[in-house]
């Protein structure tokens, strides 16, 4: 395993742990439609597949224009070497949108 790979499994661990634990989390999730739900439950427990990324590429129309790390997920490369480093991109997203969950207006 090369260094960046190493950087991308650990980074997206801390990721994880970030997202789950912030103040805005429970929230977020309560929130969530059904498919975007289905994946981040996923993308918390694991790196991405080829196979999320064709699930991701299937998502309803309005959940896909609604959560942006949806469309990143249909809009990757499958190559199975680039997993860590999508997930890491995906997991930053993620956690922006949580972070920015307490400001959105309704």
């Amino acid at each position: 395993m090369n260094q960046a790979d190493l950087k991308d499994l650990i980074d997206n661990e801390v990721k994880r742990v970030k997202i789950q634990n912030h103040l805005n989390y429970g929230g977020w999730h309560a929130a969530l439609k059904p498919y975007a739900c289905r994946v981040i439950d996923f993308i918390l427990e694991e790196d991405l597949t080829p196979e999320y990324i064709m699930f991701a590429q299937d998502a309803p129309a309005d959940e896909q224009e609604e959560y942006r790390f949806l469309t990143i997920i249909a809009g990757g490369n499958s190559d199975l070497a680039i997993m860590p480093a999508l997930t890491n991109f995906v997991l930053a997203d993620i956690l922006l949108e949580v972070r920015e969950f307490g400001d959105k207006p309704d």
